[in-house]
């Protein structure tokens, strides 16, 4: 299964099993009962290889993040928002329409009338740094720019873009276009001060997307 199919059956299996429980007696239902119960559930779920490698990285989280914070870890506040966001954009299994070139054209008017600096006509293939005085910026490597989308104007293969700017704000207006977007690194990237983030043909990455906050629960 792709990735997408492992994550939503993942914390599709773990909420019902935690209503299951709590419909049959068997757990109480407050938070500490709740977060103590998703961690054991996903820890066995771990020992049992219950579900796919792509989504082992999220389950150990879970797992540490259980044990060393309790009923502040908010599993299950994690596994609804993955889910509200992976079945509002992916309704049934994995499918989704191809992202555009004019898709990402609009993006960047979107940025230009936000009075973003924007970059996209030079190659990145080493460190740079974009002065802007504080000015929100968005850089694209022109090569990358040009292979990543076929002679259709369709995506073909992950692209990066590199952001300086307000994140929540961000990736809500990526989503309005109609892209869901990874995250490299917040900052760290080959643009000096300005994070990575990936976008995906079909937008079917292989792990887990940016959770916008209009689609928690």
């Amino acid at each position: 299964m792709s990735y997408i199919e492992d994550i939503k059956s993942v914390v599709d299996s773990a909420l019902a099993e935690l209503e299951e429980a709590k419909a049959n007696g068997k757990l109480q239902s407050n938070p500490v009962s709740e977060e103590s119960f998703l961690c054991r559930w996903v820890a066995q779920a771990v020992k049992k290889q219950r579900f796919g490698n792509s989504v082992s990285k999220e389950m150990t989280a879970w797992v540490q993040q259980g044990r060393s914070m309790g009923k502040h870890a908010n599993i299950k506040g994690q596994m609804q928002h993955i889910a509200s966001v992976y079945h509002h954009h992916f309704p049934q299994g994995d499918e989704h329409s191809a992202i555009t070139k004019s898709q990402f054209d609009a993006l960047v008017a979107t940025l230009e009338g936000e009075d973003w600096m924007i970059h996209i006509e030079y190659e990145i293939n080493r460190k740079v740094r974009v002065i802007s005085d504080g000015q929100h910026s968005f850089a694209v490597c022109s090569l990358a720019l040009d292979k990543s989308f076929n002679e259709e104007g369709e995506l073909i293969k992950p692209m990066s873009l590199y952001v300086r700017g307000p994140e929540p704000w961000f990736i809500e207006t990526v989503r309005e276009h109609g892209m869901l977007m990874t995250k490299v690194t917040d900052y760290k990237s080959i643009v000096k001060y300005h994070g990575e983030y990936q976008i995906w043909p079909k937008n079917q990455a292989d792990r887990l997307l940016v959770l916008p906050d209009s689609l928690k629960p």
